[in-house]
């Protein structure tokens, strides 16, 4: 499995070469926010959502096979029960860019999930975690200053967002399930 912060460059590469305008980042989250919502891509209506995504007329072969090869391995983890999922973001040693990244990410996400079109309301909390998710996609480079406090806050802010995703992914796909409750 490819480390997410060579998956970073990769995808990088990758929307560059097509002239996309988003980042990796912000691909990831909008692959995220689709799946929470209880959505899984299909070919066609996709490729259109990921060239609109990205500012391109078409998107090229390969970046849209590592689209739905990122979305698969997306999907598994958000579905697994190891909670290993974690965020496509850079590994960059300045803070401002790794905070903006997170930005990206949470946009995307966002993004993905009001496209993925979640049908239900949401649990207080899963509400109150959009809320932040959306608060943290409003990061300003202005804003984020460098230091030893801020990277903390920074781990936090991403280990808050990977939680929430977790708790949003389960809470639709339970409210979708069919399936009988378990008893404990």
């Amino acid at each position: 499995m490819t480390s997410e912060a060579s998956r970073f460059e990769l995808l990088a590469n990758a929307i560059l070469s097509a002239g996309g305008q988003a980042d990796p980042s912000e691909l990831h989250g909008f692959i995220c926010g689709i799946l929470a919502a209880g959505e899984r891509p299909d070919k066609q209506r996709w490729q259109n959502e990921l060239a609109g995504l990205l500012d391109v007329e078409a998107v090229p072969a390969d970046l849209n096979r590592d689209f739905f090869q990122l979305t698969e391995e997306s999907h598994k983890q958000l579905d697994g029960s190891n909670f290993d999922f974690q965020l496509v973001l850079c590994d960059d040693e300045d803070v401002v860019s790794r905070a903006l990244a997170l930005g990206h990410w949470c946009d995307g996400f966002l993004h993905g999930f009001g496209v993925g079109g979640a049908r239900e309301k949401l649990m207080p909390t899963s509400d109150e975690a959009l809320k932040d998710i959306s608060a943290i996609a409003q990061l300003d480079a202005e804003h984020v200053e460098e230091g030893e406090e801020t990277e903390l806050q920074l781990v936090e802010l991403q280990e808050y967002v990977r939680v929430a995703v977790l708790n949003i992914f389960t809470e639709v796909r339970g409210k979708d399930s069919n399936s009988e409750p378990t008893i404990h």
